[in-house]
């Protein structure tokens, strides 16, 4: 037999039915979603952007408890915004999410569509909290440099406690694709953007607060 890297023909035959079966089960399930996807688009199409985003994109809305909303509301007492003209005399001004800086803003403050109900809107009776929280508070940069400040991402709502971090809701791109697919033809959205939550970083002096 010429030299062939297999020791057999047996151990050959063993391998290709292995590498066919691998890649029969991948087109079945490639196969499987797609038709799964079509019929549900025949049937179920979303007529309203929201909630095909939802669907997609929709995870389950994080509740917070009795502990977690008092330390939140504890902080957001000192978070409110001051006076524009002193913006340095601002507590929590700079966050730390994700690798970047963040700065809190005071104009073009977009609005964003959540992927989630954000925890804090159960709670609006609270002086503290706002009435809604899909408008932006932070303009993050990666090497931050306030005198040259160039924005790369908003960050929504405000800062809350939750499973032992803080988190703010943070702008994301959604599968465009996939939502579009679930939506009908007159499906269109007016949102400036899409956000989900990020926990701030643990060195971040949020973490302070007690």
């Amino acid at each position: 037999m010429p030299y062939t890297l297999w020791t057999s023909r047996q151990e050959y035959d063993v391998c290709m039915k292995r590498k066919n079966k691998i890649l029969l089960t991948s087109l079945v399930s490639i196969v499987v979603g797609a038709v799964a996807f079509y019929a549900f688009s025949l049937y179920e199409s979303f007529s309203e952007y929201d909630d095909a985003f939802l669907y997609i994109e929709g995870e389950e809305d994080i509740v917070l408890t009795q502990n977690e909303f008092e330390k939140t509301s504890r902080v957001l007492e000192k978070w409110q915004w001051g006076d524009k003209q002193t913006p340095e005399d601002e507590n929590f001004r700079i966050i730390s999410i994700d690798g970047y800086e963040c700065v809190k803003v005071w104009t073009s403050q977009p609005r964003a569509l959540l992927n989630s109900t954000h925890p804090l809107e159960q709670f609006i009776d609270n002086s503290s909290i706002y009435d809604s929280q899909n408008f932006s508070t932070y303009n993050c940069m990666k090497n931050l440099d306030l005198d040259n400040f160039d924005g790369e991402f908003y960050l929504y709502g405000q800062p809350f406690f939750y499973d032992e971090q803080w988190w703010l809701y943070k702008s994301f791109e959604p599968k465009r694709n996939l939502i579009a697919f679930v939506c009908s033809d007159s499906c269109f959205t007016s949102w400036q953007d899409f956000a989900k939550p990020e926990p701030i970083l643990k060195s971040d002096q949020i973490y302070l607060e007690k």
